[in-house]
């Protein structure tokens, strides 16, 4: 039970949305950051247009066969971003299917749409 004067809020705008952490490297977080700019928005919504295109870039090539790889870029900043639920889902899905990190697939994703 909230207290007497603890805001509460029914209908937030957030619930649609999730947070993910990705490692990116600085050069990936400039073309974030430029990416950006040039759309007059967030890092976070500009990331929510790179994962679109990268989950319909999959959708008509297909999902391509990797394997494994043990492979973790030193340099990374860890950033927390706000994306869809759906697109969470998504993400997490191909993360099963292909046995990649979250943040290599964000990474994938940053370097070909991002710019």
């Amino acid at each position: 039970m909230p207290y007497k004067k603890q805001l509460i809020r029914d209908n937030s705008c957030r619930r649609d949305y999730t947070t993910v952490y990705v490692g990116l490297p600085a050069v990936q977080i400039k073309k974030l950051n430029n990416l950006a700019k040039r759309l007059n928005t967030t890092e976070s919504a500009a990331l929510r247009k790179i994962l679109e295109a990268y989950f319909n870039d999959i959708e008509k090539k297909g999902l391509p066969y990797e394997p494994l790889r043990k492979f973790s870029p030193v340099g990374l900043k860890v950033l927390p971003r706000t994306i869809r639920k759906e697109q969470g889902i998504k993400i997490r899905e191909l993360t099963e299917k292909t046995g990649r990190k979250i943040s290599e697939l964000v990474r994938e994703a940053v370097e070909i749409f991002g710019g």
